[in-house]
């Protein structure tokens, strides 16, 4: 037992170190932007969700929004079952 205690200090501070070099390494990874996807219609982002809802009924209103790379932005309404 006193063995395998050495042997962990003995190599934590190369572990630790190994520990940050991996974690230091998925940070420089650049993630892909949310814009690289195009959607029809020339959109690049698109949502939908619900904008009015009540205890009975639940969803009763949802919109869907888009905006592109010009920075235009647009919304419409849905019926409520379009809205899962």
């Amino acid at each position: 037992m006193k063995r395998i205690r050495t042997i962990a200090y003995r190599y934590r501070l190369m572990t630790n170190i190994l520990a940050l070099v991996l974690l230091l390494g998925a940070l420089a990874v650049t993630p892909a932007e949310a814009g690289d996807m195009e959607v029809e219609g020339g959109w690049d982002i698109c949502s939908t969700g619900c904008i009015n809802w009540n205890k009975q009924d639940g969803c009763v209103t949802c919109q869907h929004c888009c905006s592109d790379k010009a920075g235009r932005y647009e919304c419409w309404e849905l019926q409520s079952n379009a809205c899962a």
